[in-house]
């Protein structure tokens, strides 16, 4: 039996290509973040095949316990992969979010695909964003909070980054 987390890996590979190719690194600001976002949805929409068959995924993965195995109640998380050369240097992780997470930055940026765990859900928002593509530019600070129905965020870091202890 293959480990699911593999398996998921290789599932995210057009998305691995689409956000490897985004200019996140020219990100620095809410505006160039929006229309990232907008290029994101062009390239692969979320109400797509490959992302509707992600989210499936997700869920399967939350529903069976390999996904999202850590943390609090509100707030569980798993690593699905650290950034390397397979991953075109992003860090792969998954947040099943219901309310607010620790407050955080991001030195490289951020790119987040959030789902509804209910995928018949409507009311589901990350940062006051629908499901689908989020983009926190260079250097964002923010207290991720999902309000609504709670949602799993699959989010790419470049190498990884994150600062836990922003400055106020």
């Amino acid at each position: 039996m293959t480990d699911p987390r593999l398996d998921l890996v290789s599932q995210l590979a057009p998305v691995l290509d689409v956000v490897a190719r985004a200019p996140l690194a020219d990100c620095h600001d809410q505006e160039a973040a929006a229309r990232l976002r907008s290029q994101l949805e062009a390239a692969l929409p979320t109400a797509g095949p490959v992302a509707t068959e992600i989210g499936a995924t997700l869920r399967r993965g939350l529903e069976q316990g390999w996904l999202c195995d850590r943390g609090e109640p509100k707030a569980r998380f798993s690593r699905v992969a650290k950034a390397s050369e397979d991953t075109h240097d992003l860090s792969i992780d998954i947040v099943a979010l219901d309310g607010p997470a620790l407050r955080h930055g991001h030195p490289r940026g951020e790119i987040t695909l959030g789902f509804p765990i209910d995928p018949t859900a409507t009311d589901s928002r990350f940062d006051g964003h629908e499901a689908g593509w989020v983009v926190m530019p260079v250097a964002s600070v923010h207290t991720p909070t999902v309000t609504g129905s709670p949602m799993l965020l699959l989010y790419f870091l470049p190498e990884g980054a994150m600062d836990w202890s922003p400055a106020a």
